[in-house]
């Protein structure tokens, strides 16, 4: 569906107000400064761009619909732009004028249109500017706001807001908001730029993220090697949507998923989560002071010889063993496996040797028949019986 693009003044050629440009462009995020520019550009010449919609701008800007909302919604906030919606629909744009209406107050008018000479693009003419004095919000109303929202469903994962430089500037009054950009600023060991600024300030006020839990998810980046907004914002998404909301909850995720349990998972070839027994018999294996790859050998052991990584009690066996033997790295296992073999060997020597004295043993301990005189000739007498019968 196409939408109306109307302004509060003539069409001419694409020009940018030094104003807007200072102030706001330079400042937003630059799939939002295509999406107002281009408006521009279809307002100032009607008919170049053809029919304008939400899908339309999708399209040519190469964004996504909801980007062009975020974006439309972005500007409406900065007072650049009035939206008309039909619903859930965009239907008509209003562009205003700052240059000629900074500091007036909102004016009831009767609007009217001016044909433009195609059917999509309207302009909307009137005698009296309209520019709605800006507001600047304290921050306990946008903390209010944005917890009343996570605590109707915590789950929801809200668009991501632009942040101006003058809610930025009342965010920061907050103790919380202060003590928060200080930590990032040392996990990141250097100070904020604006994208990560814009990050903080999502993380908190959009997702409700406690100070804590940022400055956990900051330092658990710098961790991994890994600052890049994109990657930091990725992991609170994921963290959001599945109710995670303090730090000792993302520790446990982490470790889940990046840290002990996640190499054992792979080692012995498990998708499903540990249950708490399986990992308080994990727990256990650390006990020992191992290196992790020598539990992940033992996890590997057992796969081989057991066929399966659910025998988490022979992989606990083996460790035992180890430890006996003295093992504390990969280097000391192959000691270990020496060891292994030579007493294996002994064993069998002795198993063997045992077995040769209890068979000697067993004919030589044979009690033999003793034969008297009688006897001798009691045989004699029946093999000469024997004899004559045949």
């Amino acid at each position: 569906m196409g939408f109306m693009i109307t302004a509060d003044g003539t069409p001419g050629s694409t020009q940018v107000s030094n104003r807007v440009l200072l102030k706001y462009l330079l400042l937003a995020n630059g799939e939002h400064v295509k999406v107002y520019l281009y408006l521009l550009m279809a307002f100032q010449n009607p008919g170049l761009v053809g029919s304008v919609s939400v899908e339309s701008l999708a399209d040519r800007l190469d964004c996504t619909e909801r980007d062009i909302v975020r974006a439309l919604k972005h500007w409406e906030r900065e007072n650049l732009i009035r939206i008309t919606w039909n619903g859930e629909l965009v239907e008509g744009i209003n562009l205003l004028n700052i240059e000629e209406t900074v500091g007036s107050s909102p004016v009831e008018m009767e609007r009217t249109f001016t044909e433009t000479g195609t059917p999509h693009l309207k302009v909307l003419r009137s005698d009296v500017d309209v520019y709605p004095e800006r507001h600047i919000p304290d921050q306990t109303d946008i903390y209010e706001e944005s917890y009343d929202t996570h605590s109707n469903n915590e789950n929801t994962i809200p668009e991501r807001s632009d942040y101006s430089e003058d809610v930025i500037d009342a965010l920061s009054k907050d103790v919380e908001m202060q003590k928060t950009l200080s930590g990032v600023e040392k996990a990141l060991g250097s100070p904020l730029t604006p994208q990560h600024m814009q990050l903080v300030m999502y993380l908190m006020c959009d997702l409700g993220f406690p100070g804590s839990l940022v400055i956990y998810l900051y330092e658990l980046a710098s961790g991994r090697g890994k600052l890049k907004p994109k990657y930091i914002e990725t992991i609170a998404i994921n963290w959001a949507k599945s109710g995670i909301n303090s730090v000792e909850q993302a520790r446990q995720e982490s470790d889940e998923f990046s840290g002990k349990y996640a190499a054992i998972k792979t080692a012995l070839g498990r998708y499903d989560n540990f249950t708490p027994a399986e990992k308080e018999i994990i727990d256990g294996w650390f006990e020992y002071g191992f290196d992790q790859d020598v539990i992940i050998e033992a996890c590997n052991r057992t796969v081989l010889n057991t066929g399966g990584g659910k025998n988490l009690k022979y992989i606990s066996k083996i460790l035992k063993n180890w430890s006996t033997l003295g093992v504390h790295s990969v280097s000391d296992i192959a000691d270990a496996d020496e060891e292994y073999k030579k007493k294996n060997s002994e064993k069998a020597k002795n198993n063997t040797r045992v077995a040769r004295n209890v068979s000697r043993n067993a004919f030589q301990n044979f009690k033999q028949r003793e034969y008297s005189d009688e006897d001798y000739e009691a045989l004699e007498r029946q093999m000469l019986r024997r004899s004559k019968s045949q």
